[in-house]
């Protein structure tokens, strides 16, 4: 399924193609940031602490995402060029694995965390909880990101450095240079979107700080008190597993302060048919402790274009980002809101678009991807609720070859909720009556306003 291969050519094409975008864009100046990331674009940096090759796409400060790249990882760097133990303050960071498989370690080694350990393979969904250390390992494709406001308010990192990675060892290199260069255990680092940058700070938060607390044996049995800790946290603690695995719901436990599912298979994920979009849809079950609202695998036939086309909707206050896998199509930007200018923006597999919050979009063409928004936005703004968290704003009501299709589709003006499994909707009142254009040109209700 997955067809594109990155490296870093900026063709001619490719420099008329951004600029192109950039025009677009422009037709509607009050609405900051880039509609789409071509995966030209991306740019290619070896990073010593994954012994990995990432394509960090440029974001910026508008951006709900902190960062986004692809990854290609050869099995031969768990030997030669181990992951270093990191973690990632205040975010969970996501990989959707592509190709391949391979295995995840959380804690362990004095980390302060228990060792949990998950496999995984093509079109899972792993989910690194935020400030839990861990390791990746064999051979894989994947795209990973974080959001820049997480579901609890916190913001990673700053404006300009918001990838945030705390190191917890400091494996050996193949060369000296190599080991040197890595970034010790303690070091606190914050990296611009593109890898490019960074600031550094020491913390006292390293794999030696953390101890176990020493109980005075006279006054109760402190081997009861450790045995029975885990215990007493899933005793009180509520949880909602979002997966079926038995095995990783066993290791999840392990470490029962830490809540959500840390490998969502797509097993866990059933596919639905999506009406509105007239799409193959997987929908991954999120909870309310992740920072993303949505993670949808969709497949579209160009044929739908014709017979069932796309309804018009935006999504009010928060960014969709759209990850093509593969196949080609086009993003149409303020069809049915006659407020906004339309832009056009044609895409392939490796191109990453961004719907701005609140602009009406519709999609057309054959092609996979991934969707997904986050739970807060740039800007601290919350779209929907706790359960509830994906939203949209109909614009258009698309024809369908039956009237039991028909029957299923939002009306135009409608405002849905939805959870993160689009299993359950909200439709909340709207204040808007209509769309329309103001009567600016109407200057004879106010000549005096206009004298020359």
């Amino acid at each position: 399924m997955y067809e594109v291969e990155y490296g870093f050519d900026r063709s001619k094409e490719t420099i008329r193609k951004t600029k192109r975008d950039f025009l677009e864009g422009a037709k509607n100046p009050t609405v900051p940031g880039a509609r789409i990331f071509r995966h030209e674009n991306a740019r290619p940096v070896y990073v010593n602490s994954t012994g990995c090759v990432h394509w960090f796409y440029p974001l910026g400060e508008v951006n709900d995402l902190a960062m986004f790249c692809f990854i290609d990882k050869k099995t031969e760097t768990d030997q030669i060029r181990e992951w270093q133990m990191m973690a990632h303050p205040e975010v969970n960071v996501y990989f959707y694995i592509l190709q391949g498989s391979g295995t995840v370690e959380f804690g362990g080694s004095n980390s302060g965390y228990e060792k949990e350990t998950y496999s995984y393979s093509a079109f899972d969904l792993v989910v690194v909880p935020r400030g839990v250390p861990y390791k990746m390992r064999g051979e894989w494709k994947a795209v990973s990101f974080h959001v820049r406001t997480g579901v609890y308010g916190t913001v990673s990192g700053n404006s300009r450095f918001p990838h945030p990675t705390l190191y917890y060892d400091k494996p050996s290199r193949p060369t000296f240079e190599e080991t040197e260069a890595l970034f010790n255990p303690g070091d606190l680092v914050w990296s611009d979107s593109l890898y490019q940058k960074y600031i550094k700070t020491t913390t006292s938060i390293n794999c030696q700080a953390f101890k176990t607390m020493k109980y005075s044996s006279t006054l109760f049995d402190a081997e009861k008190v450790e045995k029975e800790f885990g215990k007493i946290m899933l005793d009180t603690t509520p949880i909602d597993e979002q997966i079926h695995d038995q095995r990783n719901l066993e290791e999840e436990r392990k470490n029962p302060g830490v809540l959500g599912a840390r490998v969502i298979k797509s097993t866990d994920s059933p596919a639905v048919y999506n009406s509105n979009a007239a799409l193959r849809q997987t929908s991954y079950p999120l909870t309310w402790t992740d920072d993303i609202a949505i993670c949808n695998l969709a497949e579209k036939n160009t044929s739908s274009d014709a017979d069932r086309p796309f309804d018009s909707h935006a999504h009010g206050d928060i960014e969709e980002y759209k990850f093509i896998i593969s196949g080609e199509g086009t993003t149409t930007i303020g069809v049915g809101d006659e407020t906004c200018n339309e832009e056009v923006y044609s895409w392939t597999a490796g191109d990453l678009v961004a719907l701005p919050r609140g602009l009406a979009h519709v999609e057309t063409g054959g092609w996979t991807a991934i969707f997904f928004h986050a739970k807060r936005s740039a800007f601290g703004i919350t779209a929907g609720n706790v359960l509830y968290p994906h939203i949209a704003y109909v614009y258009t009501k698309p024809p369908r070859p039956t009237k039991e299709e028909e029957a299923v589709l939002n009306d135009p003006g409608t405002y849905v909720m939805m959870n993160s499994r689009e299993t359950y909707n909200i439709y909340k009142p709207n204040p808007i009556i209509r769309v329309e254009k103001n009567r600016t040109e109407m200057t004879y209700l106010r000549p005096d306003l206009f004298e020359e």
